[in-house]
């Protein structure tokens, strides 16, 4: 949403980061206005104003994006309330100050009074931050409203997406082990595979592409991989089921847990065996339908417990 098209009286609006897909995708899913800004600095005074003359009471930043400390203290200056929602697991925050480092300001943001409320996507650090004498709100995203899509002719054999950034946290060198295990398979990815000896393994690069086009190839193939070492709470498992495509993930976050059968069919608990991946892939395609079905209405229940949460935290 530009500037000029957000409506006035609204009293809740987001911003985050463009290219931040994940992030940007959590943000939209909350049914509020979104903004988006690759640097608050550059682009916070005009915001501002905008906002004042809306009558916006409360603004949620998704993630930091370049620029939030001074845009929160104009905003306060302003009589606008801000929010901000943190988008990382704690697995993350011993890899360096580069990940700790984003909480710890938040928090010293709240304890300033420039920042009013904090919320945590990932389940179990709000309760944390609470026990350490902070309030602090669990916020879920809610599942994506998908697009009608024309699915992608892929051709023949077994089409298996890895759509996440080749780096430590999302494990992509066991998925695409297990995409060699399987038979007549290729997988799809985001970007060229950077580790040698994985590179034989039948795939195709699709790029960095616009989020229409992305749940376009995401809905055509047969299984979906997110299988990552750590995650707050994924939006790609949620876009794939709502697509109609199963996905096998990680017992790392909230999605399906209390439904220990659905849980079962759609997670793997060894997470850097390729072999144990493969195996759990084939079980779930083999179900899919049904699995599919399942999912689905998790998620419309879901869906109505994530907007609680939003609701608390912006009340």
């Amino acid at each position: 949403m530009t500037l000029a098209e957000l409506p006035t009286g609204i009293r809740v609006v987001g911003i985050c980061h463009p290219d931040w897909r994940g992030v940007r995708t959590a943000a939209h899913s909350f049914g509020v206005p979104v903004l988006e800004s690759p640097d608050l600095d550059a682009d916070g005074d005009t915001i501002i104003d905008r906002l004042k003359s809306a009558d916006v009471t409360m603004v949620v930043i998704h993630g930091l994006p370049p620029g939030t400390e001074s845009f929160m203290a104009k905003a306060t200056d302003a009589t606008i309330s801000i929010g901000a929602v943190h988008y990382s697991s704690p697995a993350q925050h011993g890899a360096g100050a580069a990940e700790w480092g984003q909480v710890t300001m938040l928090l010293n943001w709240l304890g300033q009074g420039t920042l009013h409320r904090l919320g945590f996507a990932k389940s179990g650090v709000a309760e944390v931050i609470r026990a350490l004498g902070h309030e602090a709100f669990f916020v879920g995203a809610r599942p994506p409203v998908i697009p009608d899509i024309t699915p992608l002719d892929l051709g023949p054999g077994t089409h298996v997406g890895i759509f996440s950034e080749m780096f430590w946290r999302k494990n992509t060198a066991p998925q695409l082990g297990a995409v060699a295990l399987m038979p007549e398979s290729t997988a799809h990815v985001l970007e060229p595979i950077p580790v040698p000896y994985l590179q034989p393994v039948p795939h195709k690069v699709h790029g960095v592409v616009p989020w229409s086009e992305f749940v376009a190839i995401l809905g055509s193939v047969d299984l979906n991989l997110y299988v990552s070492l750590a995650e707050c709470l994924p939006l790609t498992p949620m876009e794939s089921y709502r697509l109609g495509v199963p996905c096998l993930m990680s017992q790392t976050s909230v999605l399906f847990k209390d439904d220990r059968d659905l849980w079962e069919r759609t997670t793997v608990g060894e997470l850097d065996n390729p072999a144990a991946i493969a195996e759990a892939s084939l079980d779930l395609m083999s179900n899919r339908d049904e699995t599919v079905a399942l999912a689905n209405a998790w998620l419309d229940e879901w869906d109505h417990r994530a907007a609680e949460t939003w609701n608390d935290f912006v009340s």
